[in-house]
């Protein structure tokens, strides 16, 4: 159990201090697929699992050919890839390709790009803080509890997904009049 407690803390402790890079910081240069790749990886670690890819070049052809990240300039990847890239993969573990497309859309301007990318970024880091001092504090109570019970973890754990499931659903009505304002 204690083993477990420090994985949490130490993941809660990194998911606070986690940062994406700035739109200064993106590179200036294109980039090739496997670089982009690479990046990717190393930007968005905090998503990642063991076991399952977060990005393969794949992945990135079919959001290109479905219209979700706009199209490489002979096979480079410049900014406004990676920016689009890095909201949508880390989108897409909550919400549909769909739903993030009418975030998201083609008929962004490059400027419209790097605000939304900025926002996107202060957005993360107020919830990251958020959240891991939320779930600090109750784990940290849960623990001190003398008297605590499975029941006790196992509700915190299903409120923490309710939350999250909530918030999805709110998200995809907030899209859907995204949308409707835009056309």
């Amino acid at each position: 159990m204690q083993e477990k407690q420090t994985a949490l803390k130490s993941w809660l402790e990194s998911l606070e201090e986690y940062t994406l890079p700035a739109w200064e910081e993106l590179p200036k240069l294109d980039l090739y697929m496997d670089q982009v790749i690479t990046l990717m990886e190393e930007y968005l670690r905090i998503y990642r699992s063991e076991k399952d890819k977060l990005i393969t070049p794949s992945m990135i052809n079919n959001y290109v050919k479905l219209g979700v990240i706009p199209k490489p300039n002979k096979k480079r990847y410049g900014r406004i890839h990676l920016a689009y890239l890095i909201m949508v993969c880390s989108l897409k573990q909550v919400l549909s390709i769909s739903v993030v497309q009418k975030m998201l859309p083609l008929s962004l301007t490059d400027k419209d790009v790097e605000r939304a990318y900025g926002a996107f970024i202060e957005a993360q880091k107020q919830v990251f803080v958020v959240a891991t001092k939320q779930v600090s504090q109750t784990m940290s109570e849960l623990h001190g509890k003398e008297n605590a019970t499975f029941s006790d973890f196992s509700g915190f754990s299903a409120q923490v997904a309710l939350t999250g499931n909530i918030y999805k659903l709110l998200s995809e009505i907030i899209a859907d009049q995204i949308q409707t304002r835009t056309h």
